[in-house]
């Protein structure tokens, strides 16, 4: 991998170390979907909050759905707002005229909330990859440097088979194997020597 600026981690992933304890991020892999000098939000991948997202539509006025779809633990801040990661270069079905407002993240990554892609989803027209995630994690300015300097996460570039196609329980050892990191031979010591 090319040297990375942990100034902007913009479209990479973090992959949580075996030693991070921290229940909300605790073997996760979470794509950074903007980083600034004001700080890093990103959606946590690989860890699903309910297995089923038919509970929430009555709350999302949705009434009719031709498929169900898992909803993703996307972080510990505001984990009631909801965010739809998807593929617009995978939107074929998507009706002539429809339009997300959207954050793109890369030419193969776009972030929406918009509502109007779960109607179609849930109808079966909207994008052909897609994670919808309740909650987001996010880091104050320079928090997420000092994280990295301290070790806390491995670092590496996207994937979106890993997002889409990957078993969930296999995306955070597929994360670390895309980068040669061993996960389980992975030694961590901190401190003075």
């Amino acid at each position: 991998m090319k040297n990375v600026d942990i100034r902007n981690l913009t479209c990479m992933f973090l992959i949580a170390i075996p030693s991070l304890k921290d229940p909300n991020f605790e073997r996760t892999v979470i794509l950074i979907c903007d980083h600034t000098k004001d700080g890093a939000f990103g959606l946590v991948v690989n860890r699903i909050l309910l297995n089923s997202f038919v509970p929430l539509l009555g709350g999302l006025d949705i009434k009719e759905c031709a498929i169900d779809l898992p909803v993703f633990y996307g972080g510990p801040v505001k984990p009631e707002q909801g965010y739809i990661l998807y593929s617009p270069s995978r939107c074929e079905s998507i009706p002539t005229g429809s339009y997300y407002p959207s954050i793109k993240i890369n030419d193969n990554l776009a972030l929406t909330t918009a509502k109007e892609i779960l109607i179609d989803i849930a109808a079966g027209k909207g994008p052909k990859q897609f994670l919808f995630t309740l909650g987001f994690a996010g880091w104050a300015p320079g928090q997420l440097e000092y994280e990295l300097m301290t070790d806390s996460w491995l670092i590496a570039p996207v994937n979106n088979k890993i997002i889409f196609d990957m078993p969930v329980n296999k995306r955070w050892k597929a994360a670390a194997d895309s980068i040669g990191v061993d996960l389980t031979r992975l030694v961590y010591k901190q401190g003075r020597v």
